[in-house]
């Protein structure tokens, strides 16, 4: 009895680490705050002061989370809410297009399975894809709200983990 209990246990201990071993977190976070001024060209618009000291802080938080690749759109403040992580993991940003979750999620699971992706949105992108992610609760994102970080963390089976932090 003793010995099918050790046995048992090795083999749950084998499947709980492959599992965890293959899993990846997708780290999904809103651009921080904007200058005031409206621009002719919105996807030229730069982060403010504290949307810049928002992007330092959130570099601090996620240096040590094991990050592989960082995703932004093609908007400046995606990519200037981004670039002190990546200046401080030495990563390159990938420039990816506005829309399309669906896409962007299988992408994601394809490319990057085992590994921690930080994706950088807007409101209107950020929980179209957290749902293409398998969350099924709504996530709503209010218009000056730039605080939040989405962690979703897939699962053998059923829905994935799902965190919602500020910072």
């Amino acid at each position: 009895m003793r010995m099918r209990w050790a046995s048992a246990a090795a083999f749950a201990l084998q499947l709980a680490s492959a599992t965890a071993s293959a899993q990846q977190a997708v780290i999904l976070v809103r651009h921080a705050e904007l200058q005031g001024a409206a621009m002719a060209n919105p996807k030229s618009v730069p982060l403010s002061a504290e949307g810049k000291a928002r992007a330092q802080r959130l570099a601090g938080m996620l240096k040590d989370s094991g990050v592989a690749a960082i995703y932004v759109t093609d908007f400046v403040r995606t990519n200037q809410t981004a670039q002190p992580l990546a200046k401080e993991l030495g990563e390159t940003l990938t420039v990816v297009p506005k829309g399309a979750p669906q896409d962007m999620a299988a992408s994601l699971r394809k490319n990057h399975a085992g590994q921690v992706v930080v994706l950088v949105g807007h409101t209107d992108t950020l929980p179209g894809l957290i749902k293409a992610l398998g969350v099924p609760s709504e996530v709503k994102i209010e218009a000056q709200d730039y605080g939040n970080i989405f962690i979703v963390t897939p699962k053998a089976e059923g829905a994935p983990g799902f965190v919602r932090l500020r910072y």
